[in-house]
């Protein structure tokens, strides 16, 4: 057929049109297989060069007057456009699924690459014959296409960019290849029409076909090399990237850890010169207060062939400190080896002073909250400070998590928060109260448990839970609720012990304070009967560490609110 298209062409008008398209997609494809022109570029050429060829495409297809083959004419268009869509989703959400995160430009060609998509597929869903319909069904009904509509769910109506971009990249790559071949046996079908009736007008399509059908080959060809050379390689080209996109802060180090590059944000912001840089550790800029253990966990990682994050206080060269974001890739060579590693900072020191700040207002905001509840019971707000050091204590030698020791100490002072709606007359009456008066009072546990319950903030939500769970008991004889064990919340069993330990100790208006020895018998007789067992032993285990909060915060103290 190609033969009998160039012998047709010597005296044809569109022969040189046709001869110099050939030729730039030669040496196109030439460029991309020597990596002379930038992946971009290529992409680029192969949008504008399709999108010219499918107006062309269109205006000759408007020609024909056959039926039949005017209607596999349009579907065969509304197939290839659908496939060229897609490739061109492949590769924009490809970059947002590599930078997981919101970048407009990309987001919009991957909405107008879907809304092209869309359009051209139901286009082709009206016109395709019975067989290449059956075809077609099976493409939209596998898994790796439910998965494609997954990831652009997710991307366009969610904005979440966390699923893997090599698993997107296999996985849409295969569904456009499915539809090259759709492509390709609906245009053996044409061919074969068009061979029935070879006038001057059919050579015409001929030629349209056969340029359109040697740039898709070539995108195909170009697309499944791009495949083999991200698989061969991919760590060592989107690491690049990824370091000059997403970052101003940028340095090198071998695989040993010794700086190699250091670009002049880094200097800058550390102090150092290059030439003070190079070949020396990225110890040079660490901060004694960052533990060891931090950095161990960065080796382990990136010496496992995996990307770290997280977020590094440094110092500077004349011993002032900063704070950044840190991204460190290591960078695999075609063997399978670790080559250097690129290591990707953001200046956050502001942003962290500023969260600093909204943290310590919110902290004094709730031990505020706090003590409005112990003012009410003729209580000072010393004992809701003291509850939260015990339950801080606690927490971290049962062994919680830094954000749950750091959730539960910040929310400890509410436990009795609900006391702003118990009457003055039953919260401070002294002495012993009535059957009808401890049910009223007990109703402070829920009261302060409603004030947080739907909040969605995990800080109020742990409030929420030690209002209501700090008198159940271990034995399952509290209340509200009568819950028992490990039913009962960690942190309402902590705060359980945190709170009567203080309140033991402590003179209210309704009695004395117990001297320790007394309180100790106490909170031994009721080990696995009021408190967790646990946390009894870790009490008594770590008694000096809570009897030394105990003098720091005493109520004689004036200037606790200074230190604290």
């Amino acid at each position: 057929m190609q033969k009998n298209v160039d012998s047709s062409l010597q005296n044809f008008h569109y022969k040189n049109r046709y001869s110099d398209q050939i030729t730039q997609l030669k040496n196109l494809r030439k460029n991309i297989y020597n990596l002379s022109a930038t992946v971009n570029f290529e992409f680029h050429f192969f949008t504008k060069l399709i999108q010219k060829l499918q107006e062309n495409y269109i205006i000759i297809v408007q020609e024909v007057n056959e039926p039949s083959l005017k209607n596999m004419l349009i579907s065969y268009i509304d197939i290839a456009f659908s496939k060229e869509a897609l490739g061109r989703m492949r590769a924009s959400v490809n970059a947002l699924l590599s930078e997981h995160i919101n970048n407009k430009k990309l987001r919009d060609i991957t909405l107008l690459a879907k809304g092209n998509y869309d359009i051209s597929l139901q286009r082709s869903q009206a016109t395709l014959n019975r067989r290449y319909h059956k075809q077609l069904k099976k493409i939209l009904h596998s898994n790796n296409y439910q998965y494609i509509q997954k990831v652009l769910y997710n991307i366009i109506e969610k904005s979440i960019y966390t699923n893997n971009s090599q698993e997107w990249f296999l996985k849409s790559t295969n569904i456009i290849e499915q539809f090259y071949s759709l492509e390709e046996n609906h245009f053996s079908d044409i061919n074969k029409k068009i061979q029935e009736d070879f006038t001057q007008k059919r050579i015409l399509f001929v030629i349209i076909l056969l340029i359109f059908f040697f740039v898709t080959i070539s995108t195909l060809l170009f697309g499944l090399y791009i495949k083999k050379n991200i698989l061969k390689n991919m760590k060592l080209l989107k690491e690049y990237k990824n370091a000059v996109d997403r970052s101003s802060i940028v340095s090198k180090t071998d695989k040993y850890g010794r700086i190699t590059y250091a670009n002049d944000k880094f200097c800058k912001i550390s102090g150092y010169t290059q030439e003070e840089l190079i070949g020396k550790a990225h110890s040079i800029v660490r901060h004694p207060d960052m533990p060891k253990s931090a950095f161990k966990e960065v080796w382990d990682t990136i010496l496992a062939k995996k990307s770290w994050y997280g977020i590094v206080k440094n110092r500077k060269k004349d011993g002032s400190d900063y704070t950044v974001e840190v991204t460190i890739n290591p960078i695999i060579n075609e063997n399978g080896e670790i080559e250097e590693f690129i290591a990707i900072r953001n200046d956050i020191t502001e942003l962290m002073r500023l969260y600093k700040e909204l943290e310590d207002s919110q902290e004094d905001f709730i031990y505020r909250m706090g003590e409005i509840a112990e003012s009410r019971s003729k209580e000072t707000g010393l004992h809701v400070r003291r509850v939260a050091k015990y339950s801080e204590l606690l927490a971290k030698h049962y062994g919680l998590t830094e954000q749950e020791i750091k959730d539960l100490t910040s929310a400890s002072p509410m436990h009795d928060i609900g006391k702003v709606g118990i009457p003055d007359n039953v919260l401070n009456k002294p002495g012993k109260l009535t059957e009808e008066e401890l049910v009223i009072m007990r109703q402070h546990s829920t009261i302060g448990y409603n004030l947080f319950k739907d909040s969605n903030k995990p800080l109020l939500q742990a409030a929420a839970t030690i209002a209501y769970e700090h008198h159940e008991k271990y034995d399952g004889s509290g209340f509200p609720r009568g819950i028992k064990g490990e039913e009962i919340h960690i942190y309402g069993r902590i705060t359980a012990l945190a709170d009567v330990f203080d309140a033991l100790g402590t003179e209210r208006c309704y009695k004395k304070a117990w001297e320790d020895e007394k309180i100790f018998e106490l909170l031994k007789a009721e080990r696995g009967k009021h408190f967790d067992p646990q946390l009894v032993d870790i009490f008594f285990e770590h008694l000096d560490e809570f009897l030394a909060i105990r003098d720091l915060y005493k109520e004689s103290n004036t200037l606790i609110e200074k230190k604290s």
